[in-house]
């Protein structure tokens, strides 16, 4: 009996004494990230909002906001537009009325770097119409939302689509290598939705460079938001004019861009 009781506090003393180890991860310099869009509504007005954080550790939930940055967008006519922190990292402007074949240059000073680049309106077309179909013999239920849109006629259009509901926030990219001049799908997958469920669904036109990157971008991000931590650096349009190693994420791009609401049946 004796022994038992030996044998039973040494198996309590090992349980009591197990502890959670952090292991210490070789952490990278922090990289500014800026996500930059100059946007054309359907009713004429520019939407213009720059998003600035920084990359952060593996073990830390947040990226830290930026909040002290000079945001500016230059005219190829000298009109600079100076943007203002309204909370949360986000700069905004309303001054600017974006027009064709002008070129915008986007400046961030922050700290000693400055980051620059320059961009032109990239034209669209509107969601031609929004299709529905309930995979529900699948665990969890699938609803499958098909964005139908137009492709005009002449290779070289590029695209990105956004969806927006209560609980989700997702994105996709198209071109018209194989829909040239025909009605085209960009499709999102949604995991449970509950009838009644207001869907917000936009189509904003890109250029080949920045579709390329928010493919890859989505290749590589199964889950979270575009700019969460990347298994592999992938570079965007904007450079560091004072220290080129020192490159920020994120793009910058101009759109035109149309909304529509979807109600989920």
């Amino acid at each position: 009996m004796k022994y038992l009781y030996i044998i039973m506090f040494l198996f309590l003393c090992i349980v009591s004494c197990e502890d959670v180890v952090e292991v210490d991860l070789d952490t990278a310099t922090p990289r500014l990230v800026i996500d930059a869009a100059l946007e054309l509504n359907e009713d004429g007005s520019t939407t213009s909002t720059v998003s600035l954080s920084r990359t952060a550790g593996f073990y830390e939930e947040n990226n830290p906001i930026v909040t002290n940055a000079s945001v500016v967008i230059n005219e190829s006519n000298g009109t600079t537009h100076n943007f203002r922190h309204i909370g949360g990292g986000v700069y905004e402007s309303n001054t600017i009325n974006l027009i064709d074949n002008e070129v915008y240059t986007l400046i961030v000073e922050d700290g000693s770097d400055i980051y620059t680049a320059s961009q032109t309106l990239e034209r669209t077309v509107p969601i031609a119409t929004v299709e529905q179909l309930v995979l529900d013999n699948l665990d969890p239920e699938i609803t499958r939302i098909t964005v139908l849109y137009d492709d005009p006629v002449g290779l070289g259009d590029n695209y990105l689509f956004t969806y927006q509901d209560q609980y989700n926030d997702e994105l996709d990219v198209g071109d018209d290598e194989f829909t040239d001049g025909n009605r085209a799908p960009s499709i999102f997958f949604m995991e449970d939705l509950p009838v009644g469920t207001v869907i917000t669904l936009g189509i904003k036109g890109i250029d080949s460079d920045c579709y390329r990157f928010y493919e890859t971008l989505l290749q590589q991000t199964e889950s979270g938001g575009p700019f969460d931590t990347q298994p592999a650096t992938v570079r965007g349009n904007i450079v560091n004019s004072v220290n080129e190693e020192n490159f920020p994420f994120g793009y910058f791009r101009i759109s035109e861009v149309f909304f529509t609401e979807y109600t989920v049946q």
